[in-house]
């Protein structure tokens, strides 16, 4: 369990200086639901749907490649 608590603050880390203009309680607010992403992304940067998940596709593909 802890292994994913350190798992998910390190990628809390890496989404916070991914999409600076996300606040703290926007990412506190996905509780690991990262499906939930685009929707934060999309309000934040005023970004259309696509463009949202677009962004977010490429970089939770880097998450994975780790």
């Amino acid at each position: 369990m802890s292994s994913s608590k350190n798992d998910w603050k390190e990628t809390k880390t890496k989404i916070k200086s991914t999409f600076a203009k996300l606040s703290d309680s926007d990412i506190d607010g996905l509780n690991g639901h990262m499906d939930q992403l685009p929707i934060k992304v999309q309000k934040a940067y005023d970004y259309d749907k696509a463009k949202a998940e677009s962004e977010c596709k490429v970089f939770t593909d880097k998450l994975k490649q780790k």
